[in-house]
């Protein structure tokens, strides 16, 4: 009885590991982004933020405050336009801990080389304040194409400024 369980737990955990040369060059990439990002808000003298080419031109960021159960859209020059205004706002942001998954194609529901993304972030202004948030981040290419967040804007912003 132990070695069929021993024999269909090993094979259960070999079947599981399927490497996707797809999804680790897009982790590989969007962790240079998270190091770039970091390091724009942790310099007082970086001025401008140029991540254009880790984007595709008609890339989408999709965000989740309250009030909007279906999501707010931004277009690629309104969310760096974004990024760039929390740093001219004096906001230092830092990406920190992350747990990456592999994505699922939401139709065929196969893993397609997008990324899961569970991550805690501090963000300080007048307060420091810890955040987790939840992303799904889509890729063509080898260039990021769509980020759908979830996160507490509200309790984020109520407790830096608290």
């Amino acid at each position: 009885m132990n070695k069929l369980f021993l024999f269909s737990l090993l094979f259960l955990l070999l079947a599981c590991e399927s490497k996707n040369p797809e999804y680790e060059a897009n982790l590989s990439t969007h962790k240079q982004l998270v190091t770039e990002l970091n390091a724009f808000y942790s310099n007082p003298d970086s001025a401008s933020l140029d991540i254009s080419d880790f984007f595709t031109d008609d890339f989408l960021f999709y965000y989740f405050p309250a009030g909007s159960p279906k999501g707010v859209e931004a277009s690629k020059s309104e969310y760096f336009e974004i990024l760039q205004n929390l740093k001219n706002s004096g906001f230092v942001i830092k990406i920190g801990h992350s747990i990456y998954l592999p994505g699922i194609d939401e139709h065929t529901h196969k893993v397609d080389g997008s990324i899961r993304l569970y991550y805690g972030v501090t963000v300080r202004k007048e307060n420091s304040v810890a955040l987790s948030a939840y992303r799904t981040i889509n890729f063509e290419n080898g260039k990021i194409s769509g980020i759908w967040e979830w996160a507490d804007y509200g309790g984020l912003t109520k407790q830096l400024y608290d």
